[in-house]
Formats: structure tokens, sequence, C-alpha cells
């Protein structure tokens, strides 16, 4: 499929700049892990609902089908979704709990 709009592609300059934000984010995350200091207890509250949503997602194919699996191969889409979902607030709660 070759569309001619692509106002949905990130542009070469912009991965960049993400990406850049992020190794900072997780840089400084980490110096304050070692450190010992948590700048927002509050937000560990959103690693929790992830790692809720990571649980539902995984129970629906455990209950189903297999004991042990890894990734979204054996779920619905929704359940997918919801998996990838709890993934991004885990790592989201984490770099919002330790970055200042």
């Amino acid at each position: 499929m070759n569309s001619v709009m692509k106002e949905h592609v990130i542009s070469p300059l912009s991965r960049i700049a993400i990406g850049l934000l992020v190794i900072i984010a997780i840089v400084s995350a980490i110096v304050n892990i070692i450190r010992g200091h948590v700048g927002h207890p509050g937000a560990f509250w959103i690693i929790i609902l992830g790692f809720l949503l990571f649980l539902i997602s995984k129970l629906s194919v455990i209950l189903r089908k297999k004991w042990i699996c890894f990734g979204t191969s054996l779920m619905t889409e929704s359940m997918a979704n919801v998996y990838r979902f709890g993934y991004w607030l885990m790592v989201a709660g984490i770099l919002l709990t330790f970055v200042d």
C-alpha cells in the first residue's frame, strides 16, 4: 500500500528529538534510582495501573490457552492493545516517578 498522504509518519528530525528526550529521561531516572531519590512518589500508582492492565491481558491468554507465552500473538486485538497500554503506563510511571 503506497499512500500519498504521509501525515502519520514521523520525520527523521522528530525521531532524533524524541529519541534524545527519551534518553535524557531514562538517564535522569536511572541516576535518581541510584541516588535513592524519588521525585514524585505518587506516580507509582501509574505503574500499578499499568501492571494491572498487563496482568489482565496476560491472564486472558493463560486461562484460555498457554501458561507460558511471550508477546501478543495469542491475544485478541483488544487484549493486545490493553497489554501494550499497560507496558506503556509502566514505563511512563517509572519515568514520572524518578525524573525531576
